[in-house]
């Protein structure tokens, strides 16, 4: 199985940096002009057939997009709509809706993202279901810790769903892929900065201290990111571990995004923890999204419940 991308692949990826570094800054809302861009280019509809009115990818490219949307520490409801695109194309594809995620939580259920949203996709178990946002009554907005996801409470909806697919996989997969991307990015923030920053008339990167953590973030981030293409081919070619890889590929991306968010803030010292640095920006995105589909526990129970016996 080859996990390196096609040269049509590394188009697409190229294509969704350079609309990521055009349109958005790090620590800014997603921006209409964002949104508009990536409707027009078709980042919901990657792996919708082309009778539905989607591009006819599949999974896989879906990856490549959301390790650039993690990397490029973008908020916004991405994840949501492009799975709730995958399951009714014709309820999200080319009208630039936006689909907030909802979980359950106790007896309601909390939201991502719904300022703005006109639907909303609930994650629970396997199922995705799409409900209106007015299914879930009137939303409570709580405190965030990252205040570019905004948070809300609602209520379990009693109406039927609009759709309804199973999603779990392929959410594990694009959410690993979006950490796998900060794992990435933060590793390449504190090599930078180790060049750059120099005491005792050195750069910093050549002390131990800075040099082994910033090796120690690349092998995470390195193996976050193949984990997560490698279940992405699974996924796509409908292999019988698919469940166990994308849930394998959720947990080790947690971990990844998880410590190398912590230890990029170590490595820039007293300037990476300062509000005006975007350090702060991936930790918080980080533990945030380490939250979506059940988080490490919901990882850990995908893979053992993946290789438990018939």
């Amino acid at each position: 199985m080859d996990l390196l991308p096609t040269s049509e692949q590394d188009e697409i990826v190229e294509s969704v940096r350079s609309v990521l570094a055009d349109r958005h800054t790090i620590g800014e809302p997603v921006s209409d002009a964002l949104w508009n861009t990536a409707v027009e280019q078709g980042w919901f509809a990657l792996s919708a057939n082309e009778a539905d009115g989607g591009v006819g990818y599949s999974i896989v490219e879906e990856a490549l997009l959301f390790a650039e949307i993690g990397a490029a520490c973008a908020p916004g409801p991405f994840l949501a709509t492009a799975l709730a695109a995958n399951i009714a194309p014709a309820l999200v594809i080319g009208d630039g809706r936006r689909v907030a995620l909802a979980e359950p939580e106790g007896d309601g259920v909390r939201l991502f993202d719904a300022p703005g949203a006109d639907a909303a996709l609930l994650l629970d178990g396997a199922k995705g279901s799409i409900y209106d946002l007015d299914a879930f009554g009137e939303l409570t907005e709580q405190r965030s810790l990252d205040e570019l996801v905004p948070l809300s409470v609602g209520a379990r909806p009693i109406a039927a769903p609009l759709a309804t697919g199973d999603v779990a996989s392929r959410a594990r997969v694009l959410i690993a892929s979006s950490l796998a991307g900060i794992a990435r990015a933060t590793t390449e923030q504190s090599v930078s900065y180790g060049k750059d920053r120099e005491q005792f008339g050195q750069p910093i990167g050549g002390f131990q201290a800075v040099k082994h953590r910033c090796a120690d973030m690349s092998v995470r981030a390195d193996a976050a990111l193949n984990q997560s293409r490698f279940a992405a081919l699974a996924v796509r070619d409908g292999r019988s571990d698919a469940a166990f890889h994308a849930g394998a590929a959720h947990l080790v991306a947690i971990n990844a995004a998880l410590a190398n968010t912590h230890w990029n803030i170590q490595n820039h010292g007293g300037i990476g923890f300062t509000w005006e640095h975007t350090a702060h920006r991936f930790l918080t995105r980080a533990r945030v999204w380490s939250q979506l589909a059940g988080g490490l526990r919901g990882a850990e129970a995908a893979t053992l419940e993946a290789t438990a016996p018939e």
